[in-house]
């Protein structure tokens, strides 16, 4: 894990310089850090939204579904940089799925990404509140649990997750390089990964 870790820290660092931040004093400045939890934590939503979609259309056997989740692990690395989450933290992709279903899941997960945005003061109107530094990681720290759990479901192992992490991060450096955007974003490179 600690690998992946490493791998998303470079990704971020050059997706953000690419938009003239640097990614060490982004999330390390106390404004911009909260500004970046919400980022990431949209980007999981939007991710666990394509992730619902697929299973819809395709069922829990579906290829494409592996490689959401696969996204979903890019934004939580992300947010595990930000809020302290190490790697040695992190459950493990092999841990038991105590019978869940994706639906039981799927909720879990929203409700985690609901606890994160509660630890940011994103109520303008209400007085008082915060930033909540241990209820960000907590919220985390339970995505992660999320995360395996939903891995279990779909029959991915570590080393399945990893060897398609490592394809989909080269993939998203060349998508940075070629200043990937909303205009020019495709699917169709995502198709070519080997799952």
């Amino acid at each position: 894990m600690e690998e992946i870790f490493n791998l998303q820290r470079h990704l971020n660092v050059f997706t953000l310089k690419n938009i003239g931040l640097d990614y060490q004093h982004t999330i390390s400045d106390p404004d911009k850090k909260l500004v970046w939890i919400e980022n990431y934590r949209k980007a999981l939503s939007a991710e666990l939204a394509e992730l619902v979609r697929e299973v819809e259309e395709h069922g829990l056997e579906t290829q494409n579904g592996k490689i959401e989740i696969v996204d979903m692990l890019h934004f939580l690395v992300s947010l595990s940089h930000i809020v302290g989450v190490e790697p040695h933290q992190v459950p493990t992709v092999e841990a038991s799925s105590d019978g869940a279903t994706f639906c039981a899941c799927t909720v879990r997960t929203f409700l985690a990404l609901d606890d994160l945005q509660c630890s940011l003061k994103w109520k303008w109107w209400a007085k008082g509140g915060g930033f909540k530094p241990d209820k960000a990681r907590d919220a985390v720290l339970e995505l992660w649990h999320c995360f395996a759990e939903t891995c279990v479901l779909f029959a991915l192992d570590f080393q399945t997750v990893k060897r398609i992490y490592m394809a989909k991060n080269e993939l998203n450096f060349i998508r940075q390089s070629r200043h990937y955007n909303e205009d020019t974003k495709t699917e169709e490179d995502n198709q070519g990964l080997e799952v």
